[in-house]
């Protein structure tokens, strides 16, 4: 079995030594559809990690997902951010 999946790159800064929680596409809107967040830092002498990634609804419904980064060095980062959304059929 097959799915099509929609790939979305972006990229994010952290500065040195910090953690930081970022939202998916800004207001980080998501459906019930298979959501991964992967990072991957760029530059040299550079390591970043994906400590999870959260979904959380608000008082309307209205689903967000966040996602936290370490930045394990000290020189501030850019990292490349792919997120993948695979559709719920059902």
């Amino acid at each position: 079995m097959s799915e099509e999946a929609d790939v979305f790159i972006a990229v994010d800064f952290i500065p040195s030594g910090q953690t930081f929680t970022y939202t998916l596409f800004g207001g980080g809107v998501v459906d019930d559809a298979f959501w991964d967040v992967s990072v991957v830092a760029r530059g040299t002498n550079t390591s970043v990690s994906l400590l999870g990634q959260t979904v959380s609804a608000d008082a309307g419904g209205t689903r967000s997902l966040t996602f936290t980064v370490q930045n394990n060095t000290f020189n501030d980062t850019f990292f490349t951010r792919g997120a993948v959304r695979i559709p719920n059929f059902d």
